[in-house]
């Protein structure tokens, strides 16, 4: 009987054993799947990632593409809308067109720092008559007119130029826009009708007739001056009394011959032995003693230079 216990007894203590070693691996068996479906979701999550992030690189690439493909269908359109374009240009035009453009370096003009004096502005073909200018003028007889400032200056001149035995007349003055237009046409016209083009008679006729707004007559400084004796506008006035008396006299009276002989590089107009302009007494004496022209005097640069 004792025996019979003891089997059952073993019997009990191996199912026990066994059960424990049963429900044993089946907890491990559990904990095993568990971390392995952890590692997959971890896993699937990761993947789900990287898929996303890749589909947007290659989503931005294709839309790259795409700008780029529709940048080009686009130009090759405009090229190809307008063949005729293209084709009937000249070779030298298109060549400028595609050749790269060359950094331009602008020249700074050198500044004259001209005097504002009244008597000493500068009126030539690189300077203009200032447009706001204005000046009030008085007769001088003869239906001539000059600056109100300069006529009793003018008028001692002439008188006593005549008491030394020079008779000299005034043949012209004060100019206004308009005549200035007439007399520049009309000299334009004179070299037309002698064969000359009108590129060339306007050349040469604006170094006798200033162009308009360029001439000191319209100043009211200025006045072309002969003697009795010789009436012409020409150079064989210099060989007059009149002229003489002027070239020796007329600075004390503050006037300069403008335009001396030799010059014409420096004042644009030719030699006249008959143009006279008022300076002032000051600078009259000075451009008489060193020879200056108003524009070397005031520190211009000569016309010649300017074009």
């Amino acid at each position: 009987m004792s025996n019979d216990n003891e089997i059952n007894i073993k019997e009990l203590n191996v199912k026990e054993t066994s059960d424990a070693g049963i429900t044993e691996r089946k907890t491990a068996g559990k904990k095993k799947l568990r971390k392995q479906l952890l590692q997959f979701l971890v896993f699937g999550c990761l993947m789900f990632a990287l898929g996303i992030y890749a589909g947007r690189i290659s989503s931005g690439e294709e839309e790259k593409n795409g700008d780029e493909l529709l940048m080009a269908e686009t130009e090759m359109s405009v090229i190809s809308s307008e063949p005729a374009k293209v084709a009937s240009a000249p070779v030298e035009e298109i060549i400028a067109e595609t050749k790269p453009e060359e950094p331009v370096q602008e020249e700074i003009p050198e500044e004259e720092n001209l005097p504002a004096d009244w008597n000493l502005i500068l009126v030539n073909a690189a300077h203009s008559l200032p447009k706001d200018f204005k000046v009030e003028v008085r007769d001088v007889g003869s239906g001539h007119k000059l600056d109100a400032r300069i006529v009793e200056d003018y008028k001692n001149m002439i008188k006593d130029a005549k008491k030394d035995g020079a008779i000299i007349y005034l043949t012209s003055s004060y100019r206004t826009l308009e005549k200035q237009i007439s007399l520049h046409r009309k000299k334009v016209d004179e070299y037309l009708r002698s064969g000359y083009s009108y590129e060339e008679a306007l050349a040469k006729a604006s170094t006798i007739v200033a162009i308009p707004g360029t001439s000191e007559h319209q100043l009211g400084l200025a006045v072309d001056l002969i003697s009795a004796e010789y009436k012409k506008l020409d150079e064989k006035q210099e060989q007059t009394k009149g002229f003489r008396w002027l070239k020796e006299n007329c600075w004390k009276y503050g006037f300069i011959l403008r335009y001396p002989n030799g010059k014409t590089d420096i004042t644009g107009i030719i030699y006249e032995p008959w143009h006279f302009r008022y300076v002032g007494k000051e600078a009259a004496l000075e451009m008489y003693m060193s020879g200056q022209t108003l524009e070397e005097y005031v520190g211009a640069k000569p016309i010649k230079e300017s074009e």
